[in-house]
């Protein structure tokens, strides 16, 4: 987050607010590659909708969190350039996204086959993540975790299991942990 705004600080559940956020609008771009995916991967309408359905339920009760928190200061977050920003990233991350998918395909996978074959702990994700992500570079790296939440998002789905909450607090975590210095660094989301 370049150049915050001086007259409130940054908190966890801005930053919570802006992953969400990169969430929302990316799940149109997630759900548009995975609706064409659909033929090779046999994913029906009703995993897709279960998704969708998840994703908006999360994003109202952060809305909610959100407004609700910032009605007691009088804040503005439709004015604010880190909750509004004129620039979405969403649509740069889902074509960076993509593409880290298909250059890491060997990596992610066998990633993924080893948080299929267990339960499902951030130990283990967080294990899982850094390895791959020592096959990528740059923002690269920063796009590793989130593709991989993508994919076990949709099989975890897929089979039954109802895991975005859990699976959102893995990508909040590991990215304030191994991603947001770097991020900073290179000058916010924005």
């Amino acid at each position: 987050m370049a150049n915050p705004d001086p007259h409130y600080p940054c908190s966890s559940m801005e930053r919570d607010f802006n992953y969400g956020s990169c969430v929302a609008s990316t799940s149109v771009h997630i759900r548009m590659g995975v609706q064409q995916d659909v033929a090779s991967q046999s994913l029906d309408q009703e995993v897709l909708l279960k998704v969708k359905t998840e994703i908006e339920e999360e994003l109202r009760f952060l809305d909610k969190e959100i407004s609700e928190a910032f009605t007691n200061i009088g804040f503005d977050q439709h004015t604010s350039p880190v909750f509004s920003p004129a620039n979405p990233v969403e649509d740069c991350l889902a074509h960076l996204g993509e593409r880290v998918s298909q250059e890491l395909k060997e990596p992610l996978h066998k990633a993924l086959q080893v948080l299929l074959s267990q339960p499902v702990t951030y130990q283990t994700y967080r294990e899982c993540t850094l390895e791959t992500t020592v096959h990528a570079s740059g923002w690269n790296k920063i796009l590793v975790p989130l593709v991989l939440l993508q994919q076990m998002l949709l099989e975890l789905t897929r089979r039954g299991q109802e895991p975005l909450s859990t699976l959102l607090q893995f990508g909040v975590t590991y990215l304030e942990d191994y991603a947001a210095e770097y991020i900073i660094q290179q000058g916010g989301w924005v």
